[in-house]
């Protein structure tokens, strides 16, 4: 069913969305390495669900200072993690990106969700990494975030991916997908 549901997403059927959002509360969590298109995926197909997005919450903390904003990294998490269990208690559908380097911290999210009753999605961007090296450089040369090593974004997409199939397969998992950009 969830391959069907991110299809109807993909192909923009915004009113049957909203339709099976209102039958059940779902967390999406969209992990992928650094440059890997997480949030451009989540915006551009799941527009229904609201998002916490940590870089987002950073970026506000910082004014958009990048120095700033690396040690305001707990203090953004603390706060989204606070968000996300506002949602589940609410029982709202919600989501969140996260480079998925954490495996513990995205088993957490997932167990966290469950316990509140959440149906879960577990979604892999799975990026070529010259893709993504390629991204990172073009949005730092835009003045859109800071540069990220290449070294980082390379370990960030291996540990994705690792993440991603360590807990794919966990009963706090209720659908999974990996999309390819």
């Amino acid at each position: 069913m969830f391959r069907k549901l991110v299809e109807k997403w993909f192909l923009n059927e915004d009113d049957k969305i909203a339709d099976i959002l209102k039958e059940e509360s779902i967390f999406v969590l969209v992990i992928g390495g650094s440059a890997s298109g997480k949030n451009y995926i989540f915006e551009k197909n799941f527009k229904n669900i609201e998002l916490i997005d940590n870089d987002q919450i950073t970026k506000e903390l910082s004014g958009g200072d990048f120095e700033k904003a690396r040690k305001l990294i707990s203090k953004a998490t603390a706060i989204a993690n606070k968000r996300l269990e506002k949602a589940f208690q609410e029982h709202r559908s919600v989501g969140q990106v996260s480079t998925g380097s954490n495996q513990k911290g995205v088993e957490n999210k997932l167990i966290k969700a469950k316990s509140y009753a959440m149906k879960t999605a577990l979604i892999l961007i799975d990026a070529d990494v010259k893709k993504a090296i390629k991204r990172n450089k073009e949005r730092a040369q835009a003045g859109k975030q800071g540069l990220i090593p290449e070294w980082k974004v390379q370990k960030t997409n291996e540990n994705a991916r690792e993440t991603y199939n360590n807990l794919k397969k966990l009963d706090v998992v209720d659908y999974k997908l990996v999309i390819k950009n």
